[in-house]
């Protein structure tokens, strides 16, 4: 028995026939008894969303899966008998690829507001219904799941990684050059640990810090740990401050106001990384040449930013790869 996929193309003209046949009541019980009652047809599910219309099979070796399939399709709603010519077909490993795909939303049909796993969950009930739905789909779906449970976990760590990117994007753009500046890094947030990582990686050798944290790896000299008593001196210091709260009191606009008058003129980027409490006064943006983000700033400015989408994209893809290698064991 093999594992198939076959879609019905959004893009083309008989989609919309096909759409418009689903959307009657009980016109997706009729495919999957179709489909349940093919005796080359060992398991069946129908995944649909608004865009999209995918049967999921385990049929016998040697079928021509694609014309059973859409054939069995188009008469089960009246599709019109051009479907076959326009639809999209995996098989195997490749099946469950498009799959995974579709659930990490890199696929060529993935759509923003798309939720392959729950899609997957409410075709289920009905595939059980009719007695099509079997082991082969059931390990499927579990994997699918993982995979789903997987990237949403990971989200929180490409996150971090695209704001961090994000503070060195800034630092670039309020400063010249970089090679001879200056970081504070306060507190020991996950995010102040990003900022940091990715302004050394942008070529920032000279850290410091108030609270415990490592120095980052490329730094130029030892990491000095500041103490609170000593702060003052290294906010005067600090061409860039990235601050969590807790570590320290609330950075108010009187210590930057001191710290920007003992730069005498020097610019100062501000990140405020908190996302309850404030680290630092909202009140320091008005201060000449202190230029402050907030922790919403740098989710607006990383949104779109091209380091985000193609971070996001590599990983996803390498989660993709991953699934599809553990669950091609299954199939042998």
């Amino acid at each position: 028995m093999t594992l198939v996929m076959v879609g019905a193309n959004p893009r083309r003209a008989p989609f919309l026939p096909l759409s418009a046949s689903l959307a009657g009541e009980g016109a997706l019980g009729a495919v999957l008894t179709a489909l349940a009652g093919h005796r080359s047809v060992a398991e069946a599910l129908v995944l649909a969303t608004g865009e999209r219309f995918e049967v999921y099979a385990v049929v016998e070796d040697g079928m021509d899966s694609y014309d059973l399939v859409l054939g069995l399709l188009g008469s089960a709603t009246n599709a019109g008998a051009d479907l076959a010519a326009h639809g999209y077909f995996a098989e195997g490993a490749d099946a469950a690829a498009h799959l995974f795909a579709a659930v990490a939303a890199i696929d060529e049909f993935a759509a923003a507001d798309e939720d392959m796993a729950a899609a997957w969950c409410a075709g289920v009930a009905p595939a059980r219904a009719r007695g099509s739905f079997g082991p082969r789909l059931e390990a499927l779906g579990d994997a699918a799941r993982a995979l789903a449970a997987r990237l949403a976990a990971a989200d929180g760590a490409e996150t971090a990684d695209a704001l961090g990117a994000t503070v060195a994007e800034l630092a670039r753009r309020v400063f010249d050059h970089l090679d001879r500046r200056q970081v504070l890094a306060v507190g020991d947030d996950g995010l102040v640990a990003a900022a940091v990582a990715a302004l050394a990686q942008a070529g920032l050798g000279r850290f410091s810090f108030v609270g415990a944290a490592p120095a980052p790896h490329g730094a130029a000299q030892a990491s000095p740990v500041v103490s609170a008593e000593a702060l003052p001196v290294a906010l005067g210091n600090a061409d860039i401050v990235v601050a969590a709260p807790g570590a320290v009191p609330l950075l108010d606009k009187r210590a930057v106001r001191a710290a920007m008058r003992s730069r005498r003129g020097r610019a100062m980027l501000l990140v405020d990384v908190s996302a309850g409490h404030a680290a630092i006064d909202s009140r320091a943006a008005s201060i000449d040449d202190a230029f402050l983000y907030t922790r919403d700033d740098l989710v607006r400015l990383t949104q779109d930013a091209p380091w985000s989408q193609a971070g996001r994209t590599a990983q996803r893809r390498a989660a993709v790869a991953e699934a599809v290698r553990d669950f091609s064991y299954q199939l042998a």
